[in-house]
């Protein structure tokens, strides 16, 4: 076991009361081939550990190619346990961020997994092929069969005023089997290259996501730690937030990432694996 500061942790924090914690890379690794999760050593054990002492926690995926209860079943099949409705995916984000700002016709680029968090809110979820009449938005999720008339759709759509969006931007994440690509920024830059139009994020980084796991866990943003093995999403939406930062190098990035961030970018601390999360002394584990 091994950890490390890499940053200073705010003096408001006496410890740390939940946890937004990323799937991919840092609780397990998907293998799309078998179609489920293979854990970390010990990872089972500390989300156990944090279920005993009562500390709420959002386990919060970039990925949009299953539902959230999908995530849950397959998490659960792998040992996890996590609170009914408690996954978040940045289409149940997605699907907040319309209703708040009442958008009710998206043209969605994505299957039902994608979709599924959007109807379930009564969002109108077209695709191309329908009517793009008063379409409002245009979201690109895990698509991994997009052809050139979904290409066309959307900048349509884009092109009559439609806002861009996507679950995000990553070019690739942490898979049993090596990287998996992120289809949806690489859609979103064909679709940014032929428009101009550029795509909010509604994933990770961006606070979006981060607001609505607190505002589920019923705290602040001052008050959650941010568990992740990439320092260009977790790591940076938890230094946005004023949130604590802790990487974990079991995914994406090793340590010399990690200690190549600059102080204000920088996780707070650094772990071997999430194994090691109750080294940091956050948490109350008395």
């Amino acid at each position: 076991m091994s950890s490390s500061s890499s940053g200073p942790v705010p003096t408001s924090v006496q410890s740390v009361k939940g946890f937004i914690l990323d799937i991919d890379g840092t609780l397990a690794l998907m293998d799309k081939k078998k179609g489920r999760f293979n854990p970390f050593d010990g990872a089972v054990a500390v989300v156990d550990r944090l279920n005993r002492l009562g500390i709420p926690m959002v386990p919060f995926t970039n990925g949009t190619f299953q539902t959230p209860q999908e995530y849950r079943d397959l998490l659960a099949a792998a040992g996890f346990n996590f609170a009914e409705g408690s996954i978040l995916t940045p289409s149940v984000v997605a699907a907040d961020y319309f209703v708040k700002k009442k958008i009710g016709k998206v043209l969605v680029l994505g299957g039902h997994s994608v979709s599924h968090s959007l109807t379930e809110r009564g969002i109108d979820v077209v695709r191309r092929g329908d009517d793009l009449s008063g379409v409002q938005a245009v979201l690109i999720g895990w698509y991994p069969e997009f052809t050139m008339p979904d290409l066309q759709a959307a900048c349509d759509a884009v092109w009559s005023g439609a806002k861009l969006f996507t679950v995000s931007d990553a070019p690739f994440f942490a898979g049993a089997n090596g990287r998996i690509l992120g289809v949806s920024g690489a859609i979103a830059a064909m679709i940014t290259s032929t428009t101009k139009a550029r795509a909010t994020v509604l994933g990770k980084p961006s606070l979006h996501g981060l607001r609505l796991a607190c505002l589920q866990m019923g705290i602040e943003p001052g008050e959650v730690a941010v568990v992740g093995d990439d320092p260009s999403l977790e790591i940076a939406m938890a230094r946005k937030a004023g949130a604590i930062g802790i990487g974990v190098t079991t995914g994406i990035a090793k340590h010399d990432a990690f200690a190549a961030l600059a102080e204000k970018q920088a996780a707070h601390f650094v772990l071997d694996s999430i194994a090691d999360l109750f080294a940091t002394a956050l948490v109350n584990a008395a």
